[in-house]
């Protein structure tokens, strides 16, 4: 019975502990960036998405106006009445009577992005209470430029609607209006040119 085989239990060295905790360390410092910018990438998924449905909706409006025989000032878009420019065939907001494109307001703009887009994101003008939102709404005037309209004519200082995504903007904890008024130059978002129909995602 004396060559009986002793039996030991061994446990991890400390060198071999190290090593454990030293690769657990370089796994951390290498996938924790990775985590940190899914939230970036939601948004950026978000934004482009809700511009993608945008632009769509947009072309929907343009369509039903063509078959209409382009002689409408509005179109029925999912039981919505839609107005637009008539030169162009562009969404400009809702009601009777279609708007021209070099003159938009604020409220105009909001009621393109909520009357096109199924379910649109919530939102409020720039100068509204932010918080709880997705979107904020701001014409910028004059500042789309020139088109030609069908009959061949140049139109400048045509309005430009902006949709910025309020997760990237910074916002008064008082009164949830955005700190630094929304421009092109601020934050991430969404332009919309009634005058072209273009649609176009921003970063900053």
């Amino acid at each position: 019975m004396q060559n009986r085989i002793n039996r030991k239990q061994h446990g991890f060295s400390l060198i071999e502990l190290v090593i454990v905790i030293v690769i657990l360390g370089l796994l951390a410092a290498t996938a924790i960036p990775r985590f940190l910018n899914v939230t970036d990438d939601a948004e950026d998924a978000s934004l482009e998405g809700v511009t993608g449905g945008l632009a769509t909706a947009v072309g929907f409006v343009r369509a039903q106006w063509e078959v209409d025989g382009r002689s409408n000032s509005t179109v029925i878009l999912d039981g919505t009445s839609v107005s637009l420019d008539t030169r162009f065939g562009y969404p400009t907001g809702t009601g009777p009577n279609g708007t021209d494109v070099t003159a938009m307001n604020d409220n105009r703009c909001q009621q393109v992005f909520n009357s096109v887009l199924q379910s649109a994101p919530r939102n409020v003008q720039y100068t509204d209470d932010a918080r709880n939102q997705r979107y904020t709404v701001r014409m910028l005037a004059g500042v789309g430029g020139t088109a030609t309209d069908l009959n061949g004519q140049t139109v400048t200082g045509i309005d430009l609607c902006v949709y910025h995504q309020i997760a990237s903007l910074a916002l008064d904890p008082n009164t949830g209006i955005p700190t630094q008024t929304p421009d092109l130059n601020v934050g991430k978002g969404i332009t919309y040119n009634p005058g072209t129909g273009t649609v176009v995602s921003f970063t900053n």
